[in-house]
């Protein structure tokens, strides 16, 4: 890796706003990209080439400009994903954001014949919550997507399981609890110093379903980690906003 991308991951991601994913069929999202041919050449030579891409990841695209250097250099992406590294910023952040689309671990293979750029926000999330508790600088999307598909933590058709925020968690030496879907609850946690991560459903996050980690709140809501979006982790979320997005909550602290 070149020592810019090495110290900066997100130096390619073009700063957009983005607004709730759409759930495009495929023909959509590549009217969507044509539509922004004119704007960076790098669509154009997707849309020609698009029966070389999985569909979902140009899906995705259409929703998130975020990720044009991603797809842009997917064919070409053969990196060794076991010498997947984190920076030296990442560690000493105390709540780092890892995208899954990061070309670090993005092409590794996870899922139904899928990756973790497509299918890889359970794991992507969790080693978030891992490296901040513990500082296990072994805790890359790429490990912990592995060791979810050699642990059954991957279910075929489903996804991710739950039970990788709890089992799976403890193997990385994390304490986690399901609790309630509770503003009171969360905010509890967070004051105690834990990690709060939430598995969400259709809405502003996804057109499926999805994880995100909360890290803090104020009075213009939570702080979050958004292993899909740069955009939506840099953002404030007022509850009342995502509480119906909510199906399950895990609070996490080291052990």
């Amino acid at each position: 890796a070149d020592s810019e991308e090495t110290n900066d991951p997100f130096a390619e991601i073009p700063q957009v706003v983005l607004s709730k994913p759409v759930d495009y069929s495929l023909n959509q999202a590549i009217r969507q990209l044509e539509q922004m041919e004119a704007s960076d050449e790098r669509y154009a030579q997707i849309v020609e080439n698009a029966e070389k891409y999985p569909e979902k990841l140009l899906i995705n695209l259409a929703n998130n400009p975020e990720m044009i250097a991603f797809v842009a250099d997917y064919k070409g992406n053969t990196r060794d994903y076991d010498k997947a590294e984190l920076t030296e910023k990442e560690l000493q952040e105390e709540y780092p954001l890892f995208l899954q689309w990061d070309k670090r671990w993005g092409c590794l293979a996870y899922g139904d014949d899928s990756n973790v750029a497509i299918s890889g926000c359970g794991p992507t999330t969790l080693a978030m919550a891992v490296v901040a508790l513990t500082g296990n600088e072994e805790a890359t999307p790429a490990a912990i997507a592995k060791f979810a598909m050699q642990e059954g933590f991957y279910m075929s058709g489903t996804g991710t399981m739950w039970s990788l925020m709890t089992e799976g968690a403890a193997a990385y030496g994390v304490r986690s609890e399901q609790i309630n879907i509770s503003q009171t609850e969360i905010k509890q946690h967070l004051d105690q110093g834990d990690i709060v991560i939430c598995s969400v459903r259709q809405g502003d996050f996804t057109t499926g379903g999805h994880f995100i980690l909360l890290y803090d709140y104020d009075d213009e809501g939570f702080s979050i980690n958004d292993p899909f979006s740069l955009y939506r982790s840099g953002q404030k979320w007022n509850y009342g906003k995502i509480r119906s997005q909510i199906k399950a909550v895990w609070a996490l602290k080291a052990k």
